[in-house]
C-alpha cells in the first residue's frame, strides 16, 4: 500500500497542473474562435452593406424610370405611331429590368416580387392603353391614354415597391 501512495501522491500535482492547463487553453481557444467569428461578421457587414444600399438605390431608380409618365416624357411622341411608342416603352421597361435583375439577391424576396409585379403592371397598362387606342392611334393620343390610365391606377405597385425599398434601406442602416 505504501508503494501505491508513493506513486500516487507525486502524480496528483501533475494531474492538477494538466487539468488546469487543459481548461485554460480550451477557454483561450473558445475565446479566440469567438473573436475570429466576430471579426468575420464585422468584415462581412462592411462589405455587404454598401452592396445592399447600391442595389436598393438602383432598384429605386428603376421603379422611378418605369413609371409610364416618366417613360413617355423620355421617349417623346414626335411623329411616331402609337405602335412605335408602345414598342419603345416596352423596350425601355425590358432594358431597365434586365439591367437590374441581378439586384434581387440583395433585397428581400417580398420586395423583389413586388418590384417584378410593378414591372408587369406597367407592361399590362401599356398593352391596355394600346388596345384602347386602336391600331391607327398616334403617339400623342396613346400618351394621353397612358397618362389617364396612370392617373387612375396611381402606380400602386410601383409605390408599394418604393415603400418596401425604403424599409429595407432603413433596416440596412
Amino acid at each position: 500500500m505504501e508503494v501505491f501512495t508513493d506513486l500516487i501522491f507525486p502524480l496528483i500535482p501533475a494531474i492538477l497542473v494538466f487539468v488546469t492547463a487543459f481548461v485554460f487553453f480550451n477557454r483561450m481557444r473558445k475565446d479566440y474562435t469567438a473573436d475570429v467569428q466576430r471579426m468575420q461578421k464585422i468584415t462581412h457587414l462592411h462589405e455587404t452593406i454598401p452592396l445592399r444600399l447600391k442595389a436598393i438605390e438602383r432598384l429605386t431608380i428603376m421603379l422611378e424610370r418605369i413609371k409610364p409618365s416618366a417613360m413617355v416624357m423620355r421617349a417623346g411622341t414626335g411623329t411616331k405611331s402609337g405602335t412605335q411608342l408602345q414598342l419603345e416603352l416596352l423596350k425601355i421597361i425590358r432594358e431597365e429590368f434586365e439591367h437590374n435583375v441581378s439586384m434581387q439577391i440583395y433585397v428581400d424576396s417580398l420586395t423583389w416580387r413586388t418590384i417584378h409585379q410593378a414591372k408587369e403592371d406597367v407592361v399590362e397598362l401599356l398593352r391596355i392603353a394600346a388596345s384602347h387606342g386602336g391600331a391607327d392611334t398616334g403617339a400623342l393620343q396613346l400618351s394621353r391614354i397612358i397618362f389617364e390610365m396612370e392617373a387612375k391606377t396611381q402606380n400602386v405597385k410601383i409605390e408599394e415597391g418604393l415603400l418596401l425599398l425604403r424599409k429595407e434601406a432603413a433596416k440596412v442602416l
